[in-house]
């Protein structure tokens, strides 16, 4: 039989573990959805067609927009610097750095099967990186932080071919 007291510890513990977070998450408002609409629609289709032509070949490419889109960054989103430049052309020039020969391309057509753009704040460092690029089962999983560091574009560049060349 349970006691009281260790009722009332059980009670006291579910009360807590089911309370709602003091330091929940952010929520994305309204200004933050309007523009990523916008740069899906206006600026995107570009990005993801000079992936696509990079590779050699029409490679699903999956965003994660949820989590490229930041609270209070909705006014930085159409800026070449915020996805850009940091996320969506170095991983064209890295797939068209691995793609620049017919050995390259039919790897790449081979093995490629899927490409994942997300960014996680807790697993997703400033500048490291090939650590945030994983390559397994044919899904290139591209986990980088937008608008940040925006002069690595060679480093980023760098990490996919490197990466890439490896698993093909």
């Amino acid at each position: 039989m349970i006691s009281r007291r260790h009722a009332l510890v059980a009670a006291l513990a579910l009360s807590v573990l089911s309370a709602p977070s003091a330091m929940a998450e952010p929520t994305i408002g309204l200004a933050e959805r309007r523009a990523i609409a916008a740069y899906r629609q206006d600026r995107y289709p570009a990005q993801e067609k000079a992936i696509q032509e990079a590779a050699g070949f029409a490679v699903p490419v999956e965003v994660a927009w949820d989590d490229l889109t930041l609270p209070g960054d909705a006014k930085y989103y159409s800026d070449p610097d915020y996805f850009e430049k940091t996320i969506f052309e170095p991983l064209a020039a890295g797939l068209k750095e691995v793609a620049k020969d017919k050995m390259g391309r039919d790897a790449l057509a081979a093995k490629l099967k899927t490409i994942r753009v997300r960014f996680d704040e807790n697993t997703a460092p400033a500048s490291n990186y090939a650590k945030r690029l994983t390559f397994d089962g044919g899904v290139l999983d591209v986990n980088w932080r937008p608008f940040t560091n925006v002069a690595d574009s060679k480093d980023r560049v760098e990490a996919v071919v490197k990466l890439l060349e490896k698993g093909l």
